[in-house]
């Protein structure tokens, strides 16, 4: 009689698989969607990341920003597509926001609504679940927040040092240059103390050999019906030649132009590359500002 069972060899064998991403890569000799980065972190930028290789290790990029361009948007659109998104340890020193302002800025930014009216619940179901997951990756974040006031550039040093250590942070962010201070005793010119604090904050991306972002705040405006774009003549000498890299935020769409057709002003704004890499010609990055959620993404 015949048998209808099937017999087991003794014979064990390994079955490899193709991957549907990696034929598709390999279809397109390259990783698609994503940029090789060599020596640091992106951005979460694209178009950003194809210009300076992203944040990299041991180097301090500063993004100088005038008032009300949006600096602190940007800053947590930064930490946002680090942390949040590319699950990287975050640091963030600020003295202008309390955590709890930065933390309720986050959450409103990633989830499109406001706080009131994530803690009322007033949804539906179904958005109340998508909510509940956006909220869990917030929460899941490594982000670490200090906003200690008059916090002193050596103070800083030492906490970023004990991160370091306690939680392997790979990149910091301090929001903002001018409203740190020294230790040091009375201190020749407001400039001096400055100058040695961008120094030092240079000397922590080396030590602990991770990116620093260091955001500045321009004084100033701009004139409401000039393209005025920003440059490096807009910023102290001694940031531009201790920075590694330095970036201008330019928002086109605060422009008011009289004899303008327009309706509506664009949601493209501009981040100038002032300097990379020694560079000698500026590079102009697009990136789209979502007003409703207070933050910035690829355009």
């Amino acid at each position: 009689m015949e048998q209808n069972t099937l017999e087991v060899t003794e014979r064990s064998e390994v079955f490899e698989f193709a991957s549907l991403r990696d034929l598709v890569n390999q279809a397109l000799h390259q990783n698609f969607g994503e940029i090789q980065l060599s020596n640091g972190l992106s951005t979460g930028f694209r178009d950003l990341d194809n210009v300076i290789k992203g944040l990299k290790k041991g180097e301090l990029t500063t993004v100088a920003v005038k008032p009300g361009m949006g600096k602190t948007a940007l800053m947590l659109s930064f930490a946002n597509n680090l942390a949040i998104k590319n699950n990287h340890s975050v640091a963030i020193f600020s003295s202008e926001r309390s955590s709890t302002k930065i933390t309720n800025r986050l959450i409103e930014s990633e989830t499109g609504m406001s706080l009131d009216k994530l803690i009322k619940g007033n949804m539906r179901p179904s958005e109340k679940d998508h909510m509940y997951s956006l909220v869990s990756q917030i929460a899941k974040a490594s982000i670490f927040m200090d906003d200690t006031q008059q916090l002193s550039v050596e103070e800083l040093f030492q906490k970023a040092r004990q991160l370091k250590i306690s939680n392997n942070i790979e990149l910091i962010i301090v929001d903002y240059l001018e409203l740190l201070s020294t230790d040091q005793l009375d201190p020749e010119s407001r400039q001096e103390e400055l100058n040695k604090i961008v120094y030092t904050l240079k000397g922590i991306a080396k030590e602990l050999n991770i990116p620093v972002l260091l955001f500045s705040q321009v004084p100033g405006h701009y004139p409401s019906n000039v393209v005025q774009r920003p440059s490096l003549k807009d910023i102290p000498v001694f940031l531009s030649e201790l920075s590694d890299v330095v970036l201008f935020l330019h928002r086109t769409d605060l422009i008011v132009r009289p004899n303008s057709t327009e309706n509506h002003p664009t949601d493209l704004v501009e981040i100038i590359v002032g300097k990379y890499n020694d560079q000698k010609n500026e590079d102009i990055v697009q990136l789209r500002y979502i007003e409703s959620h207070a933050k910035f993404t690829d355009k």
